[in-house]
């Protein structure tokens, strides 16, 4: 029987889900059509994100269900183990796990929220330069146009300086 917690935090972004499973040491893999013939419980599909953690029922995993990735796995904890190749590991409850993989996304998600936020400020950066630039060349060709010779120069400020010189 198969069980799913309701968390604070919903588990949305699946780069992010899968950097807090690292960060909680849960050894996350995506389910591939590779691992799949090797599972025992045949409801996970490929795409799945598989965890170090089983029980009963298999290894314990997330499905993306709609918008939101849910955390799969039997309600009894019957079985309960971890899987992994670092033997210190302890299993700990699903409602632990699930409290502490809560925090550690929130954490992962706010780096993410950084991240979009870097990129952001750099686009329109670029943007702004590449605007600066369009207006520095149209004002070279008009001035040239109208037969000024044209000096760049830039001010202490970083701004563009064009002066325009015109002989008779």
């Amino acid at each position: 029987m198969s069980a799913v917690i309701k968390t604070t935090t919903p588990f949305i972004i699946q780069s992010v889900l899968f950097k807090a499973l690292c960060v909680v040491g849960a050894e996350p893999k995506i389910l591939t059509s590779d691992l799949a013939s090797g599972l025992r419980q045949g409801r996970a599909i490929v795409g799945d994100i598989l965890t170090n953690r089983s029980d009963y029922n298999g290894i314990q995993y997330f499905h993306k269900q709609g918008e939101r990735w849910v955390f799969l796995h039997d309600s009894d904890e019957y079985s309960a183990r971890i899987e992994s190749q670092l033997s210190d590991r302890k299993y700990t409850a699903v409602s632990r796990f699930l409290t502490d993989l809560s925090y550690a996304y929130d954490m992962a998600y706010q780096e993410h929220v950084d991240a979009v936020a870097e990129q952001e400020r750099i686009r329109l950066e670029n943007e702004r330069k590449a605007r600066v630039e369009s207006t520095r060349q149209n004002a070279i060709a008009k001035a040239k146009a109208q037969g000024y010779s044209v000096k760049q120069s830039e001010t202490a400020t970083g701004q563009i300086q064009l002066v325009l010189t015109r002989t008779v």
